[in-house]
């Protein structure tokens, strides 16, 4: 050992005459202070990750409404087919999902079409995505033989 200036100053696990109440009431307070930066860091990452939904939604749903709109334009009947082949599907479990969430961008815009007081634009809509699906029933069906 060298001299006593080599050595760092004990640690004092005691200094003064604190209560365990007095303790208990520290620890407490600075429990309340790292759980607040947890749940502000926490309220952050929610807050982006929301902002990441809702720009993905918004581009889900644009996407849809551009489909609706080349079906129920003439000159270009095929709107669903043509989309449908940009996209390639990887699992059933998928395509499932893929197919759900198109049946509530559908309702969510039938919907405010009729709100908007397009019920015969709605209903055209409706009658064609309906015989675009029978289409594509039939399709897979014989590609499934």
């Amino acid at each position: 050992m060298k001299s006593d200036r080599s050595m760092n100053t004990p640690i004092l696990f005691r200094k003064g005459d604190v209560s365990s109440e007095q303790r208990n009431q520290q620890e407490r307070s600075e429990s309340e202070i790292l759980s607040g930066q947890s749940s502000q860091s926490h309220q952050t990452d929610l807050a982006s990750i929301f902002s990441l939904l809702e720009e993905n939604i918004m581009t889900f749903v644009k996407n849809e409404l551009k489909m609706f709109k080349r079906i129920l334009s003439p000159e270009l009947p095929e709107g669903f087919e043509s989309q449908k082949q940009d996209k390639e599907v990887v699992d059933a479990e998928d395509e499932k999902q893929e197919s759900s969430a198109r049946e509530g961008a559908l309702k969510i815009t039938l919907h405010v079409l009729r709100k908007m007081n397009q019920k015969e634009l709605a209903d055209t809509l409706e009658k064609s995505c309906q015989a675009v699906r029978s289409q594509r029933k039939a399709v897979l069906l014989w590609s499934q033989l």
